[in-house]
């Protein structure tokens, strides 16, 4: 029999769609505050959000006479009809954030417009409102949301433990915090305040607070537009990666969001220069045409749909590849510290990295000697506190303000392999090199290795195939249903440069066979491809590349051959043609830098 279900029973199914677990109330919330323009939002939390949740801002706040109807579900102020959904400026639109909320939780409300005299405090529990009366708070809103799923037992023994629950919000409002940094975030779980942004537009310093400043020593610029597409942020240097995708946050038109778009043109943009299994990190913040996206496709907007995939993902390549084209991306050789006293003449000593486990603001110890001090004289507190404000101000590595980053992208050159004045080798297997700015060793076999690679390659994605004939023709007898099949596969084989020809019997003739294999490894190929054969499907496009690889690694230079300063250059000119001269088809380094601060601190003349 076929019933409608009571308004209460319709209620909680549909908030379940939208609220799952605590971090799906705080998402709805934060939203809304910035939605409503606010400049500064607090999110406090207890028990991982279960027992408490405070959200706190400085927005327009609610009117009076529209508290009420803010709960009702489907009303919202962010758009009028249908058309509007293909357009959206606003992260939420749906009006079932509050609605859902309410059903699930007892939720308090403190509200206040500029031009009221006085704010507004609704008390709702289970969709019900109990209360509404006159209240005296601040311009904003705040919400406060207390035993959730006190009316679905069952909803709330699924949730996980207070600590994981508490690191999911925290995780979310860090990625909300990155992609709004003219807004000031303040996070605080139970008694611990666990970070706070600046709100003064700064995206690198707002990493440095939440993720620590030893991440952002690794971090290089992204920033490319074009007329109807604009991306910004970081991505990290090759030699810094991750063994899972824990540190990329993307944000488009300034929702943060879920995409194997972006993620795809990340990958492309660092094919060949991380281990595979090793992913980058990767802060990158998207702007285009909201007409262009399609961000009502999950109950819980973390997912989108762009109009075109394809550009979207090429266009994310191509601004991270540019990135790590610049020199900014060769790994630098790292420094090992040791307390040893330095010249008088010292550039600013730079700050000890902030822990990652502990997000939190650098704190830093004074401790002024005894001598400093004579013995009955009376101290100036101002003076005192004057200078070791000073002498903390010389321990941090100031972070360079986005309009300084924004400068250095502009003026920093591709870096250029031919442009290094070559000096010599060491142990006949690493070249050195040095420019204005930095000095160079080179590996050699690495580089070599990546020459023949993107040789080896072109010819294998060309349309017209270089192949090799061979003395004495390969006979291949196969399975009869790969003969049925040959349709699927043959005209693959021979447009990778194979001569073949079927000679009867359920055998194959092969006369020539692909330039970029040694002919063991053409058989090889065609061999395993009859043996695995099914369905048509030849074996992919990663197996093709490694015979590439293979064959790029046995022919290139071997370390500890002696090659003059002639082949070096020549080595150093076949390297700039490359797409890619930085790191060798494994994903091992072709370069290491110094630069001559790095050199002098290593001898001790800087600190």
């Amino acid at each position: 029999m076929i019933k409608i279900l009571d308004k209460r029973t319709a209620d909680k199914i549909a908030a379940g769609e939208v609220i799952d677990r605590p971090v799906s109330i705080i998402k709805e919330l934060v939203e809304n505050s910035i939605d409503a323009g606010a400049t500064s939002i607090t999110v406090e939390i207890s028990n991982g959000g279960k027992s408490y949740i405070r959200v706190t801002d400085n927005g327009c706040g609610i009117p009076a006479d529209e508290v009420e109807l803010a709960f009702k579900r489907h009303a919202t102020s962010k758009i009028s009809d249908v058309s509007d959904l293909d357009s959206i400026y606003t992260l939420g639109f749906r009006g079932e954030a509050l609605a859902s909320i309410c059903a699930v939780a007892r939720v308090e409300v403190m509200t206040k417009t500029e031009d009221a005299k006085a704010g507004r405090r609704v008390i709702v529990e289970g969709s019900n409102i109990l209360e509404n009366a006159g209240f005296g708070c601040p311009v904003g809103t705040t919400i406060t949301v207390r035993d959730l799923f006190y009316n679905i037992p069952a909803r709330l023994k699924f949730l996980a433990s207070d600590a994981a629950e508490a690191r999911r919000i925290i995780d979310m409002i860090s990625k909300i915090a990155l992609s709004y940094p003219d807004i000031r975030f303040k996070m605080i779980n139970g008694n611990k305040h666990v970070f706070t942004t600046t709100g003064k537009g700064i995206i690198l310093n707002n990493i440095v607070n939440i993720y620590g400043a030893d991440l952002s020593k690794d971090l290089i610029a992204v920033d490319k537009k074009t007329d109807r597409f604009s991306i910004k942020g970081f991505v990290s240097n090759p030699a810094y990666s991750l063994t899972s995708r824990i540190r990329q946050i993307f944000c488009v038109n300034g929702r943060v969001i879920s995409s194997s778009i972006i993620e795809r043109g990340l990958e492309k943009a660092y094919k060949e220069r991380l281990f595979q299994g090793r992913f980058p990190v990767a802060f990158l913040f998207i702007s285009l045409p909201p007409e262009e996206v399609d961000v009502n496709v999950h109950p819980t907007k973390k997912e989108i749909r762009f109009d075109d995939n394809a550009e979207v993902e090429d266009f994310v390549e191509s601004a991270v590849r540019e990135a790590l084209a610049r020199t900014e991306a060769i790994p630098s050789a790292k420094i090992r510290e040791e307390n040893i006293p330095v010249s008088k003449k010292q550039e600013p000593q730079v700050a000890k990295p902030i822990e990652k486990t502990r997000v939190s603001e650098p704190k830093f110890e004074y401790k002024p000697e005894r001598k400093s001090i004579p013995q009955g004289e009376q101290v100036d507190i101002k003076k005192l506190l004057s200078y070791i404000r000073k002498e903390e101000e010389k321990k941090v590595e100031p972070v360079k303000p986005e309009a300084e980053i924004k400068q250095e992208i502009k003026i920093a050159r591709p870096f250029e392999p031919a442009s290094l004045n070559i000096i010599g080798s060491v142990f006949n297997t690493y070249i050195l090199a040095y420019d204005e700015n930095c000095f160079y060793m080179v590996d050699q076999h690495a580089a070599h290795e990546r020459v023949f690679y993107e040789k080896f390659k072109a010819q294998y994605e060309a349309i017209d195939k270089v192949a090799q004939q061979l003395l004495i023709p390969l006979n291949f007898n196969v399975p009869s249903d790969v003969v049925t099949m040959e349709d699927s596969w043959l005209p693959k084989v021979i447009q990778m440069g194979y001569s073949i020809e079927y000679f009867g019997n359920n055998t194959y003739m092969v006369r020539e066979v692909p330039s970029f294999m040694t002919p063991y490894e053409a058989e090889s190929f065609l061999r395993t491809l009859f043996t695995e054969f099914k369905g048509g499907k030849l074996p992919d496009n990663q197996k093709l590349l490694d015979r590439i690889i293979m064959n790029s690694c046995k022919a290139a230079i071997k370390g500890g051959d002696n090659i003059s300063l002639d082949e070096m250059n020549a080595l150093m000119m076949q390297l700039s043609a490359c797409e890619n001269p930085f790191s060798c088809p494994h994903g091992r380094p072709v370069f290491v830098k110094m630069t001559q601060y790095e050199i002098e601190k290593m001898f001790k003349r800087v600190q």
